[in-house]
């Protein structure tokens, strides 16, 4: 009877931490809401160009946080990837904020990049994006994952510095 006791007691012991580990890990998981973003990318593939031309191959998508908080929070790399081809679609539950979206294709040894800045996601509904191209866009970058935030910055920041140094030499005729 003592080896069964301690077997039951053991295995009421075990059922116990197990109850206790999961509702642990099940608090520690955070309450943040979030919401839905879906990028498709249509079936006949996308337009790129004014000849009407289409294109099949992969897109690859990043998503990068925009808000203030989102960076803080989880950095200014990208917070989802995805590479798609023609009528496959990515689905994510992101943290409700502001995104911005790139969407690259090959070009020989050249990665061009559409952003689209100001992706929303709001508590009241999800967002749909559909894959798009401007061949034609200033937005083509060469290799580098920069968001158009850093890129923003970096010329700010290159702006000052030059201001600075022009201030210096206009100082240093003038001795």
């Amino acid at each position: 009877m003592t080896k069964r006791r301690s077997v039951i007691g053991l295995l009421l012991l075990a059922l116990a931490l197990v109850w206790n580990g999961s509702q642990k890990a099940v608090s520690q998981q955070g309450n943040e809401p979030t919401q839905t973003l879906v990028i498709g990318y249509p079936t006949q593939g996308i337009i790129i160009n004014g000849s009407g031309t289409r294109y099949t191959g992969v897109i690859y998508v990043k998503i990068y946080p925009a808000s203030e908080s989102l960076v803080k929070k989880y950095g200014s790399g990208p917070i989802a990837s995805a590479e798609l081809a023609a009528s496959q679609r990515d689905v994510r539950q992101l943290p409700l904020g502001n995104y911005e979206v790139h969407y690259a294709m090959r070009t020989g040894g050249e990665l061009k990049t559409f952003i689209l800045k100001d992706v929303i996601l709001r508590a009241d509904r999800a967002n749909a994006l559909t894959v798009e191209m401007n061949s034609d866009a200033q937005t083509t970058v060469i290799g580098g994952d920069m968001t158009a935030r850093q890129m923003s910055e970096s010329i700010r920041q290159l702006q000052a510095e030059a201001a600075s140094l022009k201030s210096d030499i206009a100082e240093l005729k003038r001795k």
